[in-house]
């Protein structure tokens, strides 16, 4: 009778001959605040350049949109990593309480959208489109 050994193979790594980027849409990190007059929401938007962003302020939502764009090294060879996601981005936020679109404001800085949404005093279905201005705190 013959006896077989059966040996106890340990993977320690398994590597790809290439790697797998499948382009993937993004949402920016979101923080909303709200106070006694408004809802103040900020977006992390690192990379983003100010003429790509869009602000959409409607009364019971914001939509905001843009786009990141990452530039690759001159004379790449090859990609070791590859976390920060570019690409257009699109993020529609609701409200809990109506906001009015005529006094929204928001500045852009720091990678940082800063948006000031003051709560309507009378309902609207007005929408307004925001353009970020570069700089501190609305």
């Amino acid at each position: 009778m013959s006896s077989s050994r059966l040996a106890a193979i340990r993977i320690i790594a398994i590597r790809r001959p290439f790697a797998l980027f499948d382009p993937q849409p993004w949402r920016p990190s979101l923080n909303i605040y709200e106070t006694e007059q408004a809802i103040h929401l900020i977006a992390e938007l690192a990379g983003v350049a100010p003429d790509e962003l869009q602000v959409h302020v409607h009364p019971v939502h914001v939509v905001i949109r843009g786009t990141r764009q990452v530039p690759t090294p001159a004379g790449l060879r090859r990609i070791h990593r590859l976390e920060i996601v570019a690409g257009p981005f699109q993020v529609e936020v609701p409200l809990p309480t109506p906001v009015d679109p005529e006094r929204a404001q928001a500045r852009y800085g720091a990678g940082l959208l800063d948006v000031w949404l003051p709560f309507a005093s009378q309902t609207s279905q007005r929408v307004v489109v925001i353009r970020p201005g570069v700089g501190g705190a609305p």
